[in-house]
């Protein structure tokens, strides 16, 4: 199993003016042509398979609950989902359905602030064992390990860098999770 997940800083206007389909168009995959130059210039932040152990992660950094709990939701799969169905006139999903998650410029701020002060360094370390259960549970062919959680450790502190550098310029922010 092996879901990635991708970000995309955008301008907030475009969000009201794009189609669910418009907006996954912005952010490119891995594999795509623009994908290289956008990363360099920090437009985009992309993961390999950690995306939703991120979201796992910033989750249990709040109990799962309380007053932060929409600030911690905001990083990974928080924000206004929007989606295309088969059958929409701009939808290209290729499996019936396609989502994008986007947070207006005020959402990547309070986003930010968040994973400033959640302490992203430690996370893994303290959620470890809720980690290794999850990945055990998803079935993934590699089995959670010192390794990964040092990648995933990395993988947050990009995303904190990343939102901080989003949440300074004012941007707005499109998701999207591929398989």
């Amino acid at each position: 199993m092996s879901v990635d997940f991708f970000w995309r800083r955008v301008d907030g206007t475009v969000l009201d003016e794009l189609s669910p389909t418009e907006l996954r168009a912005l952010v490119p995959g891995w594999s795509d042509d623009d994908f290289g130059p956008l990363y360099a210039a920090g437009a985009v932040l992309a993961v390999e398979r950690n995306g939703y152990l991120m979201h796992v992660a910033l989750m249990k950094a709040v109990g799962g609950a309380g007053p932060d709990l929409r600030a911690a939701q905001l990083p990974v799969f928080g924000g206004e989902e929007r989606t295309a169905v088969e059958g929409d006139p701009d939808c290209d999903a290729e499996f019936g359905e396609m989502a994008v998650w986007v947070l207006r410029p005020d959402e990547v701020r309070t986003a930010s602030a968040f994973l400033d002060a959640v302490g992203v360094d430690e996370l893994v370390g303290t959620v470890d064992a809720v980690l290794a259960d999850e990945v055990a549970s998803l079935g993934f062919a590699t089995p959670w390990s010192e390794a990964w959680a040092g990648d995933l450790s990395a993988d947050l502190r990009a995303l904190k860098d990343y939102f901080a550098q989003a949440a300074a310029a004012g941007d707005a922010m499109v998701k999207v999770e591929a398989a």
